[in-house]
């Protein structure tokens, strides 16, 4: 544990097939969502739930608050990898890709349930990639997966590996992928093919590099979702257009359709909640309180008193293998102060003061975990029931 590693860089095309460790006992989870729908926010602070000392907050306050059976993998040193791919010029019709890869490593605390995630190569190598995520560039996209462990370890069964899988893309792929009605690949060896993509509007019209990265991306993203075990799937309510807000729609639809297709446990994350007024309330009231028990009732506000349209999404779901009240969740990796500025909390769990020093506290997570321990709890129920 504890090994540094460093940032390589390689020609490695993002279509190559990867070697993985995964055993029988393992799951792999795919998280999707359209462009700034919290992708990768979610993935970082989710990582901080192992080891970053970021806050989590559960709204309503649950009574197994802080017990979720979700740990670090102390059985691999690399708990968080994310892949770079982008065209190596964007001036360069000629360009090639490149590939870079920044690896977060291990190092356990006393408490064997949780640890550490450090940044292997120093800042000035990497970039500042702690905390905060970096927007991604037209010509390039990034592949992030995370290792952890669910259940009690000290447990009958013990705990289980997983692996938490997402492409965070410059414009769509990802929409691209699930929106377009047509079986892309069927299996975790083959490779989109480029007359496949020009169902996609103006893609040839595109430069050959970005044809290329599109390509590769959309056959990436097909591999991890043709061998994944169960979805996540990021909402955001805080759309700026009609374009976006359209894109969701039909990636919803067809996310639904794929997963029903394929029978694959499917769990809803309505990220930055922090946007809903009435749900923002809450966490503010719970941050300030500390003592404070919710009675908000997140299906009833979803369902009946939406604000950010996500009820057209949820009930033409209801009853089709998707219950609202089990099955999605409302979820904030950083939740604003109104203004745009973080609110934050300091070492001791208090309210940090919202002037000086952006030093003085970390952003609270809300109900990060909760999806993940949902889609885990549904994939073992689903192995249980198929070995039945």
């Amino acid at each position: 544990m504890g090994e540094v590693k460093v940032t390589t860089k390689s020609r490695r095309a993002p279509g190559t097939k990867r070697e993985t460790k995964k055993t029988p006992e393992s799951a792999r989870i795919a998280v999707v969502g359209i462009p700034a729908s919290g992708k990768t926010t979610y993935f970082r602070f989710l990582a901080g739930h192992f080891g970053l000392n970021l806050p989590i907050l559960y709204v309503p306050a649950r009574p197994d608050r802080g017990a979720l059976p979700l740990f670090g993998d102390l059985e691999h040193d690399v708990a968080l990898e994310e892949t770079t791919y982008e065209t190596t010029d964007p001036t360069d019709p000629e360009g090639g890709l490149e590939t870079t890869t920044r690896y977060y490593v291990n190092r356990p605390m006393e408490d064997r349930k949780k640890l550490w995630v450090e940044l292997a190569a120093g800042r000035e190598e990497q970039g500042v990639l702690t905390k905060y995520p970096l927007p991604t560039k037209f010509n390039q996209f990034v592949e992030m997966r995370m290792r952890f462990r669910y259940g009690a370890p000290d447990g009958e069964v013990g705990s289980r590996p997983m692996e938490l899988q997402t492409i965070d893309e410059a414009g769509g792929i990802i929409a691209d992928y699930f929106t377009y009605d047509r079986l892309w690949i069927d299996s975790e060896e083959a490779e989109v093919a480029e007359r496949n993509c020009r169902v996609i509007p103006h893609f040839d019209s595109w430069r050959p590099d970005r044809r290329d990265l599109w390509r590769r991306g959309l056959t990436l993203l097909g591999r991890f979702v043709q061998g994944a075990d169960a979805v996540i799937l990021l909402l955001s309510p805080a759309l700026a257009s009609l374009h976006e807000q359209a894109q969701q729609v039909n990636l919803a639809r067809g996310v639904f359709k794929y997963v029903r297709t394929r029978n694959l446990p499917l769990v809803i994350a309505v990220s930055k909640a922090d946007k809903l007024p009435e749900f923002y309330g809450e966490i503010e009231q719970s941050v300030r309180e500390r003592s404070y028990r919710s009675t908000f009732d997140p299906t009833d506000f979803l369902l009946r008193r939406d604000g950010g349209a996500m009820g057209t999404i949820l009930v033409a779901q209801e009853g089709r293998g998707i219950s609202v009240k089990q099955d999605v969740f409302l979820v904030s990796s950083a939740v604003s102060s109104g203004g745009g500025h973080p609110m934050l909390i300091g070492e001791g769990g208090e309210e940090a003061p919202t002037v000086g020093s952006p030093t003085l506290g970390v952003p609270v997570m809300v109900n990060t975990t909760l999806p993940l321990a949902r889609a885990c709890e549904r994939i073992f129920e689903r192995r249980a029931t198929q070995g039945a």
